[in-house]
């Protein structure tokens, strides 16, 4: 992956170093915990279905092929070609968010969208566009920034479409995580905090009144501060704390075994935690902080403002999606389902984070040798 951004880059230029190390690190973290996935895709699934480990690897390494393929599209990509679709294609896919309503439904939730025998959830290629609309929108205000009109609204005004249609299916979760990814981006790029005061308060009261209207969100909630041995997050503790420091080994824990739900997706760090123990689970945890701080170190390097919004809104996705997932497994947040990224089984998921770091190495690319500049675009305010 170093080696694509590498050759795509050209000619170094004297101050370019630090971004092509840092972008090592940045590979090297995410092959660790691609290559850790596709090991816990085989030790989960492999003893549970007929076709044996072997069709799991398979299976699994098609997703990491097609994830591949997606992270050299968008790292080979002209930014100048990403900026002009970023706006159309996120609208299509909130428009996609809505279609599960017509083909498909899992769980008593349209969240799926099922093309023969293959599904897909359209909110990862939403929020994945997400960002880069965001971006957009906040880059070619230029000074304007303070604006409510013109730095507040737009960007806040995309996330709450997604959150819109996302509600309808219902996945409140994935709502909130679209608006405070949207509200991260805008904070980052200096729209004033006193503008979301009002939208906070608000929103507190949304959730309050939507736990009270669903009882599944209440359940969870109430789960959360009570947390019993058979529930779906007592049961995630029970696999942490019964790996100890150094685990039961690869392939020997039992928890997987129809105890712990969503064993190879929502769950799989309870897993990693029961196999390889404290160790283990101190390895996903720094790799994750790893990943952050070399994106908060190549964000700080970035000087064109679009460039530097989409670095910036990537690593949040990827971080804030790790943390949501953590913080269920744990036991500090309600049960949601949202992929631990890179690890998870969840094809989708995967081929959209590999796609987001391909972007950050193409953004940071671009901004040192000066092919895509913002200047010329900015709306005058």
């Amino acid at each position: 992956m170093t080696a694509i951004l590498r050759r795509a880059s050209g000619r170094e230029q004297s101050h370019g170093g630090l971004h092509i190390r840092e972008l090592d690190w940045l590979m090297l973290v995410v092959m660790a915990l691609s290559c850790l996935g596709v090991v816990m895709a085989v030790s989960v699934r492999g003893p549970q279905i007929e076709a044996g480990p072997m069709a799991v690897m398979k299976a699994q390494g098609l997703k990491l092929l097609v994830g591949v393929i997606a992270f050299m599209v968008a790292a080979l990509t002209p930014m100048r070609v990403i900026r002009r679709v970023a706006i159309p294609v996120f609208i299509l896919t909130v428009l996609a968010c809505l279609l599960p309503h017509v083909i498909g439904r899992s769980h008593g939730a349209a969240r799926w969208i099922k093309i023969g025998s293959q599904q897909f959830q359209p909110v990862e290629p939403a929020r994945f566009f997400l960002v880069l609309a965001v971006s957009w929108l906040l880059a070619r205000v230029g000074t304007g920034l303070a604006s409510f009109r013109r730095g507040f609204l737009p960007a806040i005004g995309c996330a709450m479409l997604l959150a819109l249609a996302l509600a309808t299916q219902p996945d409140n979760g994935n709502a909130l995580l679209a608006v405070m990814l949207a509200g991260c981006i805008a904070l980052v790029a200096g729209v004033r905090i006193l503008h979301f005061a009002p939208f906070a308060v608000a929103g507190l009261g949304l959730m309050v009144f939507v736990a009270t209207q669903h009882d599944y969100v209440r359940r969870r909630i109430e789960d959360m501060f009570h947390t019993t041995p058979d529930s779906q997050v007592g049961l995630g503790l029970i696999a942490v704390g019964s790996g100890g420091a150094f685990g039961r080994g690869l392939g020997q824990g039992w928890m997987k075994m129809n105890y712990v739900p969503e064993a190879n997706n929502d769950f799989i760090f309870a897993i990693i935690a029961e196999e390889f123990g404290y160790l283990g689970s101190l390895f996903v945890l720094g790799s994750y902080t790893l990943f952050g701080y070399v994106c908060y170190r190549l964000v700080r390097q970035v000087k064109d403002p679009f460039l530097r919004y989409v670095v910036c809104g990537y690593a949040l996705m990827i971080c804030m999606q790790a943390a949501v997932n953590l913080l269920v497994v744990s036991g500090w947040a309600p049960a949601k389902g949202i992929d631990l990224p890179f690890v998870s089984t969840g094809g989708t998921s995967l081929v959209f984070c590999l796609a987001a770091v391909g972007l950050i190495g193409n953004a940071v690319r671009s901004d040192r040798t000066g092919s895509f500049s913002t200047a010329d675009e900015v709306v005058v305010t």
